[in-house]
């Protein structure tokens, strides 16, 4: 593809690429999405060498990678197909040579990813909802699909932005100068989600139409937007490079204005301040999971789990502290049953509010850090039995006085089933953290 582009068109697309808000946004989160990203990005890479080449063996290997992209996220499969259907139009070659040398890639495509949906298709279909019952184009604004795509894809608050309008000025350029398999690979590439998510019908949560879902198509339109800056840039004859600069500068500093404010959003959830609150505890102590209500400061930080990973954050950074997460009994049992040595316990909170955070400080006794986190110490050490019984306790206090945090009863149950010696997995595959939801959406496998 950098032939078609050429060098300065290909280093706009990763400048542009690396600043882009959305796929910026959610490398900042505790989710899968820029995994796949990068996932999908690199078997991309050797699909479109493979059609340059015309190699056999490199088609086997996009089409085994894009398959497995499967274990990263489920919504993989939508875009692997698209990116090795893409790359195959894309091909230079003849249709019937391009088969000859393609078709062993989409036998690696399908047997890499269809075992895995064979066996969780029945978590696919109660978590996402397909099914010819539900609704075509569900998104949280009420605008079609199409109209937020282009929204997340083109950083600006109006629908026609310097993006939009350089990426139909890339358009042009492309039909103009004939280079057709460009161009149709990335319609292809950005059409095929939108399509899919405006047609196919579907009732579940996650089934809505969200930013992430356009992540993989970002490189594409980015192409599109820049040989529509470098089309405008070659009406300046000599100056056609430092007019082309000057418009990606542009482009970029409108970019990191949104990735300014996400960080500044970020910083104000104000996790430095509970670091250093809990890094002079004992050495050894044991953290337990996290729990909270939901405000705007710590969504912008991961959206579904919110005060629910600090522990995992906290024991990443304070090395000193031993991690338990009991969200689930399953994986809190190892320390129930394994060493009775007493530890110190140590239990964190976060209200978003500040009411919840006054009737918090009355009720558990401490002052809390930075105006929003409560950390709270066991007395003294205490074996693992102790420990839950005390969590319990402490839970159940924290939930009369902020009942908004509904998701505390999580803890409260894992800690109980725990104590009776009888652990219940829920949520999808067993495992809580897949899914956001509480309580847990019910599901036909459970």
């Amino acid at each position: 593809m950098r032939r078609l582009l050429g060098e300065e068109q290909s280093a706009a697309v990763v400048l542009l690429t690396a600043v882009s808000p959305i796929p910026v946004l959610y490398a900042t989160f505790g989710r899968p999405h820029t995994l796949l990203f990068v996932w999908l990005m690199w078997s991309t890479v050797i699909a479109l060498k493979a059609a340059d080449e015309g190699s056999r063996r490199l088609w086997i290997v996009a089409g085994a990678l894009l398959g497995l992209s499967v274990f990263v996220h489920p919504t993989a499969p939508l875009y692997a197909l698209t990116a090795y259907a893409a790359a195959f139009v894309y091909a230079p070659t003849p249709l019937r040579s391009t088969l000859r040398t393609a078709w062993p890639g989409a036998v690696a495509l399908l047997v890499t990813f269809v075992p895995y949906y064979v066996k969780t298709l029945h978590v696919l279909s109660d978590r996402y909802g397909v099914q010819a019952g539900g609704t075509h184009g569900r998104t949280f604004s009420g605008r079609p699909v199409w109209d937020d795509a282009l929204h997340f894809l083109a950083p600006g608050q109006a629908l026609v932005n310097y993006f939009t309008c350089l990426a139909v000025v890339g358009v042009l350029a492309l039909v103009i100068r004939r280079r057709y398999r460009l161009l149709a690979f990335c319609v292809l590439t950005i059409a095929v989600p939108i399509l899919f998510f405006s047609f196919v019908p579907a009732s579940g949560d996650s089934a809505l139409f969200f930013d992430r879902y356009v992540i993989p198509s970002t490189p594409a339109f980015l192409v599109l937007v820049a040989a529509g800056v470098f089309a405008i840039a070659s009406w300046a004859g000599p100056l056609r490079l430092l007019v082309a600069a000057i418009l990606v500068t542009g482009l970029v500093g409108v970019e990191i204005r949104y990735d300014v404010a996400h960080r500044d959003a970020t910083r104000r959830i104000g996790i430095d301040s509970i670091v250093r609150a809990v890094s002079h505890e004992p050495a050894g102590t044991v953290l337990f999971g996290s729990t909270g209500t939901s405000g705007a400061n710590f969504s912008a930080f991961d959206y579904g789990h919110p005060a629910n990973v600090l522990d995992h954050l906290l024991a990443l950074r304070v090395h000193s502290l031993t991690l338990v997460d009991d969200d689930a009994c399953a994986r809190a049992l190892p320390f129930l049953q394994g060493s009775q040595k007493p530890r110190y316990g140590l239990w964190v909170f976060y209200a978003a509010g500040s009411d919840e955070t006054a009737a918090a400080e009355r009720v558990l006794g401490v002052t809390p850090v930075d105006g929003h986190y409560f950390a709270v110490r066991s007395s003294r050490p205490l074996p693992p039995r102790a420990l839950i019984e005390a969590g319990v306790r402490l839970r159940a206090t924290w939930k009369r006085a902020v009942p908004a945090n509904k998701r505390v009863d999580e803890l409260l149950i894992a800690d109980r089933e725990l104590l009776a010696g009888h652990c219940v997995p829920y949520g999808d595959l067993g495992d809580p953290d897949i899914s956001p939801h509480w309580p847990p959406v019910a599901t036909t496998h459970q």
